[in-house]
């Protein structure tokens, strides 16, 4: 009962539907859609929220100016498109994968875990956002001075973002929730 195959048999229960933990401690049906529909439901929340910011911060000649807006506005763009491809939960993992709502192949799920990442393009943003909050406050930048080092603010979070993203290209599999990077990280890899 403890061996290695059994274990590994237990964790795959959902595909035969025996006794077992399920995939993610989900064993019911129901659990099983709620594990899918609760992220995607916040991830609505998130795109619908990204949405609102970018018309904001773009709806003036006066807002679309200043270079805070400007940083806000990317990072929501970015954040939308990650927003979106977290949205689709399961269905684009491979059907093969037995896994509730999927619909997919490898190459939606590969195209989800690209978007996914590229939708971290908004956590380096923010960054470059606290950054940005640093020099107004502390140093007392003003907007002008700022818009002298725009590329800096933008660049390097975006130029980083679309590296892990085309990098992790041959990676992209299913997370059980959606599709990501599933190559082992440094600290598992035996040395």
């Amino acid at each position: 009962k403890d061996s290695q195959n059994c274990v590994l048999a237990q964790s795959m229960n959902f595909i035969c539907g025996c006794e077992g933990p399920g995939y993610a401690g989900a064993n019911t049906h129901t659990k099983q859609a709620v594990l899918a529909w609760l992220p995607r439901s916040m991830a609505i929340l998130s795109t619908l929220g990204s949405s609102f910011i970018l018309y904001d911060t773009t709806k003036t000649i006066q807002k679309r100016r200043r270079l805070l807006n400007h940083m806000l506005s990317t990072l929501s763009v970015f954040d939308v498109m990650g927003s979106i491809a977290y949205a689709f939960t399961t269905l684009p993992t491979p059907e093969s994968d037995y896994i509730y709502g999927s619909r997919g192949n490898d190459a939606t799920c590969t195209a989800q875990g690209f978007f996914i990442q590229i939708g971290t393009v908004a956590c380096f943003l923010n960054v470059s956002l606290a950054v940005n909050y640093l020099l107004s406050i502390k140093h007392g930048w003003k907007d002008e001075k700022m818009k002298t080092k725009r590329l800096w603010f933008f660049i390097p979070p975006i130029a980083v973002g679309l590296l892990f993203a085309f990098v992790g290209i041959p990676f992209y599999d299913n997370m059980m929730l959606w599709c990501n990077n599933s190559a082992r990280y440094w600290p598992e890899v035996p040395v």
